[in-house]
């Protein structure tokens, strides 16, 4: 199968356009609510009355993605999501050598994501120092050992733990697979924006900008650093 990306969007969500044209060089499958025009290489539409509630669209996401196959490797997209460096290429390598990779959260271990919107009134039954992650951008290849279990595993967790960062770590903490987890910069969040938007490094005498990868362009404190550029 060849690379390819996997979005999925529902209610008004007024960036998905821009995130659609970043990867019109790749074949884009979009599970929507609606058919918005986009020039995409397969449309799901996905009935009205599925993701009810304040948080119904995020958990419809969470399934959707976790379960998408459409491609190997894939990336898994949230349609809020800004690419910003063509080096989000890079992702479908890693997947094929690793099998899954997310990148990490800026709420840092699982004890404090736990505490997130659709979290669970207790924390899991796990360490609470494990690295905390998020699922968008979700780079992964079923084609590697223990990826199909893994996967299976965090659709299973999505049935009863609608966090879907928190149903990952649960699905990695029962399998025992452990993702590669990306730098922070593979989905920059609006906690550390400002510390990254102009982030660099001396390196072997020289000063290097780290770059972003890809920005959570839903997040109104990332916008409003990163438009002040």
């Amino acid at each position: 199968m060849a690379v390819g990306v996997v979005i999925a969007s529902f209610g008004e969500r007024p960036y998905l356009g821009q995130l659609i044209e970043t990867c019109c060089d790749l074949p884009v499958v979009l599970y929507t609510d609606r058919d918005r025009g986009y020039p995409v290489s397969k449309l799901h539409i996905v009935p009205d009355g599925s993701h009810q509630g304040p948080r119904g669209p995020i958990r419809m996401t969470n399934r959707i993605l976790a379960e998408a196959a459409d491609f190997d490797p894939i990336l898994c997209l949230n349609d809020d999501m800004k690419i910003v460096s063509p080096n989000f290429l890079e992702g479908f390598a890693l997947a094929e050598r690793f099998g899954v990779c997310v990148p990490m959260n800026p709420r840092i271990y699982v004890k404090y994501n736990a505490m997130g919107a659709d979290a669970p009134a207790d924390p899991p039954g796990t360490p609470l120092y494990g690295t905390a992650c998020n699922v968008s951008p979700m780079f992964v290849s079923r084609a590697r050992p223990g990826v199909r279990v893994f996967m299976e595993a965090y659709v299973r967790q999505l049935e009863t733990c609608q966090r879907g960062t928190l149903a990952f770590w649960l699905a990695s903490w029962e399998t025992g697979f452990c993702p590669l987890y990306l730098p922070e910069q593979w989905c920059l969040c609006a906690s550390n924006a400002e510390y990254f938007r102009g982030y660099k490094k001396t390196l072997q005498g020289r000063e290097y900008q780290i770059e972003p990868i890809m920005l959570h362009w839903g997040q109104a404190g990332v916008r409003e650093v990163f438009d002040a550029k």
